[in-house]
């Protein structure tokens, strides 16, 4: 190929990182470890040191991210070319449409698992609840029961707590009793010891705690040690436990309000308060409404299960 043919095309280097993140599914975490430790990709700088990568670099990294994500070790694929990798996702599509089958009815299964944890909420049924909830763990799994069950069932609970047709007394209920059966995940999973840590917590006049439990439940199910703090915690508190437990990484949660105008001073603080290097994992339904205020303190926004595992898988791999 020669240099004019390198800089045309799909190998013209033109995407940032915030583009190639949002194309592939993949945190800029996630990223800069796989670039730092395996070189999938080498993209270039500006003169102002920005990254920019090419199309090529972003088919590549979405094909690396499907084959991780079904359980290929990025340590293997990193250095294979990139018909092979295109070749193994091909291979493994019809693999999975072959067995589809076997799997046709967890949709179904997760579906009727939220309607009877909802139908316990609404009917202020706090044994019925749990009993529904400790069911649905063992029937799916950890992974399907919190992205499946947990994560929308939560996020269902705040839509009718704010269209008024639930009430205080049933966000309570459902969060007490969640708090109890995610703290069974955990401890179940939790290795302890020489497990990285990861400080879970919502900020300061964020009380809802839905988001930072499940977070805290998927975290010790990938084997990370979790300080979890719980709700309206100061900048400093964070920054104090996470120094203190030489934590690999800080997750917050940010539901509501979406419109805290005290946001941006305390991201400012937690980010002065911690080594530049100690990565800010940021989700939870208002997070996209704070976007410029977590992008200031090199905060990653996180809004799905999938790219959490990714993000601690990144951040757990030895250098």
């Amino acid at each position: 190929m020669t240099d004019i043919e390198k800089t045309t095309g799909t190998e013209l280097p033109r995407h940032p990182v915030r583009v190639v993140a949002q194309r592939t599914g993949l945190t800029t975490h996630v990223l800069r470890a796989w670039e730092r430790r395996y070189g999938v990709v080498s993209p270039t700088r500006t003169e102002g040191g920005q990254r920019l990568y090419t199309d090529a670099d972003i088919e590549r990294l979405t094909l690396l991210r499907l084959l991780t994500s079904h359980g290929g070790a990025i340590s293997q694929l990193a250095q294979l070319p990139q018909v092979e990798l295109a070749r193994r996702v091909e291979e493994d599509r019809v693999a999975r449409s072959g067995s589809a089958a076997d799997g046709a009815d967890l949709p179904a299964a997760v579906g009727r698992w939220q309607e009877a944890v909802l139908e316990a909420v609404e009917s202020l049924d706090g044994v019925g609840l749990r009993r529904q909830l400790e069911r649905a763990v063992v029937a799916l799994g950890v992974n399907s029961f919190l992205g499946g069950v947990i994560g929308p069932v939560l996020v269902r609970i705040g839509e009718r707590w704010r269209a008024g047709e639930m009430g205080i007394a049933h966000e309570h209920l459902a969060t007490a009793v969640i708090r109890q059966v995610l703290g069974w995940v955990r401890e179940r999973a939790e290795l302890g010891g020489r497990a990285p840590a990861l400080v879970v917590a919502t900020p300061t006049n964020q009380i809802h705690e839905g988001g930072a439990m499940l977070v805290a439940a998927a975290a010790a199910a990938e084997g990370w040690r979790v300080i979890y703090l719980g709700v309206d915690l100061p900048a400093a508190e964070v920054a104090g436990a996470a120094l203190r437990t030489s934590a690999r990484a800080v997750a917050l949660s940010l539901i509501h309000p979406t419109d805290d105008p005290a946001i941006a001073a305390y991201f400012r603080a937690l980010r002065k308060a911690l080594p530049t290097d100690l990565p800010l994992l940021i989700g939870g339904a208002a997070a996209n409404s704070y976007r410029d205020d977590i992008e200031a303190a090199d905060g990653e926004i996180i809004m799905e299960l999938a790219q959490l595992r990714d993000a601690l898988g990144a951040l757990a791999a030895p250098e």
